[in-house]
């Protein structure tokens, strides 16, 4: 399922960026933190706040082209590799392989893994727009067999997660309105229990992907989400290692 999170206060939100009270409530203000009132208090949604709290640490996220170039590069995909640049092969193949370092240990510890995790959201934000719906319930068997989407993450059979009241995909730019139209789904945050991830124009996703299967999981923050996210990342490399050889 969708992982949902409470809302912290305003003053717990700015010790967790390291910034003053009056940011807090000038990025309420201009929408880049989701909040609420309550009474005369504003409280912070926790979800919101993670994900302001991971654009504030080191490293950028990657641009849709260089996440796919990891994804390609991992699942050994020649033929997109050759519209790479020789520079984007190389720079794809070190990224790739410094990502990998992160799992080779066998052991980890419940923050290595939250760190990890963190990394794939960061590393693989831009790959898709992600959109949250909601449909009825009735609807989801339906959407999930539908040949206009190729479920992943949740929906995955490889996620080891077992989501029935969840679907989860990617689909083309210009399927996203009939698809939402068929299935009337709508705009949601709390009460989302579908995940669209569109595709960046002529894109085509990798169903197969521990990497990309991986970077699903991450974003749905769960203690078991990321500890498959991470083992995922581990068969990922294993994978690719024995590609090399």
């Amino acid at each position: 399922m969708i992982v949902y999170m409470a809302n912290v206060s305003v003053s717990e939100a700015a010790r967790r960026l390291g910034v003053g009270v009056p940011r807090v409530h000038q990025r309420i203000a201009d929408g880049s933190l989701r909040a609420e009132r309550l009474g005369n208090q504003w409280v912070v949604d926790e979800f919101s706040l993670l994900q302001v709290a991971e654009r504030k640490t080191p490293g950028r996220p990657l641009s849709a082209r260089s996440a796919w170039a990891l994804v390609a590069l991992a699942e050994g995909d020649q033929e997109a590799l050759a519209d790479l640049a020789p520079v984007e092969r190389s720079r794809a193949k070190a990224r790739l392989e410094e990502l990998f370092a992160r799992v080779e240990r066998p052991h980890k510890s419940e923050e290595q893994v939250r760190q990890i995790a963190a990394v794939l959201r960061s590393s693989f934000r831009n790959r898709a727009r992600r959109l949250l719906r909601q449909a009825a319930g009735a609807d989801l068997p339906g959407l999930q067999h539908d040949a206009r989407w190729i479920p992943l993450g949740l929906s995955a059979p490889a996620s080891g997660i077992g989501a029935i009241d969840v679907a989860e995909g990617y689909v083309a730019p210009s399927e996203v309105k009939q698809l939402s139209d068929d299935f009337l789904l709508v705009p949601a945050e709390q009460d989302a229990n579908v995940v669209l991830h569109v595709l960046p124009d002529r894109q085509q996703p990798y169903p197969e992907s521990p990497l990309l299967l991986a970077a699903d999981l991450a974003e749905h923050r769960g203690p078991r989400e990321e500890l498959r996210a991470v083992e995922l990342l581990g068969e990922a490399a294993e994978r690719y290692g024995q590609g090399e050889r």
